[in-house]
């Protein structure tokens, strides 16, 4: 469970109100806002890579959390396998993961690009490198900041549904930031309007 007890958060003002919200274990969340409102930076505070301005945010350091940034942040002196196999720095345990990390690569259509680069790939690509990411690691809390915002629709629904079928494996907790009120409505048990 993940708290945020009045929570300011910005740069050297507020970009909101202060914030009092429990996100429960198990749920997707949906944060929707204009753009400026800090929806990002309130990942980034829950991430602890962000200082609030007042307030604090509880949560179990032990736990494992993974934000998937908005510039998608992929290694690009790394293949995609290697990107996606970052997160496991035992080198025998990389080999013996390779089968689940193609297997990711499967599921967002990259399994024909595992020895390229990132360079080398499209905005959308890249984007879905990001997202294998993440799935592979099933971490408790999930962080996402427009995930899917650099795909087409059709390649959006398929993302989308991967997520949540993901989700419903792990039962993990998912804290997304969409400008899309329908993808919302979609994919997150509550939506919180920022």
């Amino acid at each position: 469970m993940i708290t945020l007890n009045n929570l300011v958060v910005g740069y050297n003002k507020p970009l909101m109100d202060p914030l009092n919200i429990t996100f429960e274990d198990g749920c997707i969340y949906g944060n929707l806002g204009k753009s400026g409102c800090g929806k990002s930076t309130l990942l980034k505070t829950i991430a602890k890579m962000h200082k609030p301005l007042s307030g604090i945010v509880q949560r179990n350091d032990h736990d494992q959390i993974y934000m998937m940034h908005q510039r998608y942040t992929n290694f690009n002196w790394l293949t995609c396998l290697d990107n996606v196999l970052i997160a496991e720095r035992n080198k025998r345990r990389r080999k013996e993961l390779e089968p689940i990390a193609k297997q990711v690569l499967e599921q967002v259509g990259l399994i024909d690009y595992l020895d390229r680069y990132p360079t080398e790939l499209s905005g959308g690509m890249q984007q879905r490198l990001a997202l294998a990411r993440v799935l592979f690691v099933k971490p408790k809390y999930l962080l996402m900041d427009e995930p899917l915002s650099a795909l087409d629709d059709s390649t959006r629904a398929i993302m989308q549904q991967l997520i949540m079928d993901v989700h419903k494996q792990t039962n993990n907790t998912i804290i997304m930031v969409t400008h899309s009120v329908e993808e919302a409505h979609k994919m997150c048990d509550k939506i919180i309007q920022l």
